[in-house]
């Protein structure tokens, strides 16, 4: 007598194949200096916006400690910190920031870099007032933060190890972070479109919420002195504009995963974030810096098919920075 056939969980097989192909598309090879660019460049924005922003971001002197509330890593705070150590941990994000752009000695300035941003941005953000701006930033310093292939070439590390940009193989080690970083950017807009449903349901996109909002924006900053838009005063006087940018936000914010799809479903996308950016800025004198520098959209770029004289540049520069006596 024959023994008896297993059966085959034919269901739960079925079930894993979709998982499984979002596990090879995630880990799906990728070549090395596309990452090592976008840690190139989202490492030499936050060196950059952490320097423009000092003013805010370091020097805490004028701020009275009853306004502290802690939020995010400072909740580990009971009283603020003194000024002179604030402004060194600041100091410090600075050099680390501009280390991690390098790739100088990355397995370990990478992650320290990414948590000195985000405790930085917490700090700045216990005193009163939340920035949403910096929360992107952080995201993305963070995934390729924890990714020490991000320095395998085009960086100090790959100087110091001999390894040219062209000799790399791709990877799945250099694809996921970039994905990665992807994932949080759509993940982001999802929610910034979800959190306009929870506000105002579909009347957004109607245009009379925004116009409100845009309204009342230009005459509270007016009130106070501060700058505000002529653009989005004017617009206001008109009923027409605002169904049209009010759908286009949601188109922009709730269509993120489309970007997902990569090709130029990724790249209009992205053109489109930076449109309704411009506009936000045009039309509130608001400006999210990092989408604006198009830095949080690089990502969906292929950066490595950039011009070969401008590797070649970025491979000389760090075999000179390589020689320096603090990155040796």
């Amino acid at each position: 007598m024959s023994a008896p056939v297993a059966s085959t969980p034919v269901a739960s097989t079925q079930n894993a194949q979709p998982l499984r192909g979002l596990e090879r598309a995630f880990l799906a090879p990728s070549p090395a200096a596309r990452l090592a660019l976008l840690r190139l460049l989202v490492g030499s924005f936050a060196t950059i916006y952490l320097l423009a922003r000092s003013p805010v971001l370091a020097d805490f002197r004028s701020m009275a400690p009853s306004r502290f509330e802690p939020v995010g890593l400072a909740a580990l705070l009971d009283v603020p910190l003194g000024s002179g150590l604030a402004f060194a941990i600041w100091a410090a994000c600075v050099v680390l920031s501009f280390l991690f752009a390098l790739g100088a000695r990355f397995a370990v300035t990478g992650p320290l870099a990414a948590i000195a941003l985000l405790w930085v941005t917490s700090y700045r953000n216990s005193w009163g007032m939340v920035f949403h701006t910096d929360n992107l930033l952080v995201l993305h310093m963070l995934a390729i933060g924890a990714a020490p292939a991000a320095a395998d070439v085009l960086s100090v590390d790959a100087v110091r190890r001999g390894v040219a940009s062209g000799s790399v193989a791709d990877d799945a080690r250099y694809g996921w972070p970039v994905r990665l970083v992807t994932g949080l950017t759509v993940i982001a807009y999802v929610l910034a479109g979800i959190a306009k449903l929870k506000l105002s349901g579909l009347e957004w996109a109607e245009g009379e919420v925004l116009r409100s909002t845009i309204a009342h924006d230009a005459v509270r900053k007016a009130a106070v002195g501060s700058v505000y838009s002529p653009l989005g005063g004017w617009l206001v006087r008109y009923d027409w504009p605002f169904p049209l940018f009010g759908a286009f936000t949601f188109v922009v914010e709730l269509g993120a995963p489309l970007a997902l799809l990569g090709g130029r479903w990724a790249l209009a996308w992205a053109v489109a974030v930076l449109g309704f950016h411009v506009g936000v800025l045009a039309t509130m004198a608001i400006a999210f810096p990092y989408p604006l520098s198009g830095i949080a959209l690089a990502s969906l770029i292929p950066l490595e098919k950039a011009p070969g004289r401008g590797i070649a540049f970025l491979e000389a520069a760090c075999s000179r920075l390589a020689r320096l006596p603090g990155l040796r």
